[in-house]
């Protein structure tokens, strides 16, 4: 499991929802922020971004677009991130010393 490298707490699904950047994550618990290793997380990110696309392009023009096709595939992309984060695929770097 991924955990903060300052309080050493589990990274929450909350924290992987609401950040703007999936590469600066910040704790839930203590709201340091955590470092993730930029080329695992790229090819992770890079990954959805492609399966999103497709589904997004696949779907566009039907009705009800954005809520039955965009939003459910956002909060799927998220919930697959957080995932990877949890399996260990993307890395999250020791905290740096003080």
């Amino acid at each position: 499991m991924s955990k903060c490298g300052k309080c050493d707490s589990d990274i929450s699904f909350m924290s992987v929802l609401n950040t703007p950047n999936p590469f600066k994550l910040k704790c839930g618990s203590c709201k340091a922020p955590i470092a993730l290793s930029l080329v695992s997380a790229g090819i992770v990110a890079g990954i959805l971004l492609a399966v999103i696309s497709a589904v997004l392009w696949h779907f566009y023009g039907s009705e009800g677009y954005w809520l039955k096709v965009v939003l459910p595939t956002v909060l799927i992309a998220e919930g697959l991130y957080f995932a990877a984060i949890r399996a260990g695929l993307v890395k999250v770097k020791p905290a740096p010393a003080e």
